[in-house]
């Protein structure tokens, strides 16, 4: 379990992995205005750039930490279950 406050409200969190074959990125989009990365002969290239990688989550809970099988623990079991269907 992991502690924080968030505006004076103490927090409890779980960290979750991601299921196999899964995993998160960080995304950066470019600035309004800005030209995209590939040029003017390619509107879209370069619009959005990854800049990290994780492969678990903290679900967080106002008071006490998410409780095992809940919430966000339950929802990513469904990533699986989707892709054997």
């Amino acid at each position: 379990e992991l502690w924080a406050s968030f505006r004076g409200r103490r927090m409890g969190g779980r960290e979750l992995p991601l299921p196999p074959g899964y995993r998160g990125v960080l995304l950066r989009g470019g600035e309004p205005g800005e030209p995209p990365l590939g040029g003017p002969e390619d509107p879209q290239a370069g619009w959005v750039t990854v800049t990290g990688s994780f492969g678990a989550i903290t679900d967080w809970g106002a008071d006490a930490a998410p409780l095992p099988g809940r919430g966000l623990a339950r929802a990513l079991q469904w990533g699986p279950l989707a892709q054997a269907v």
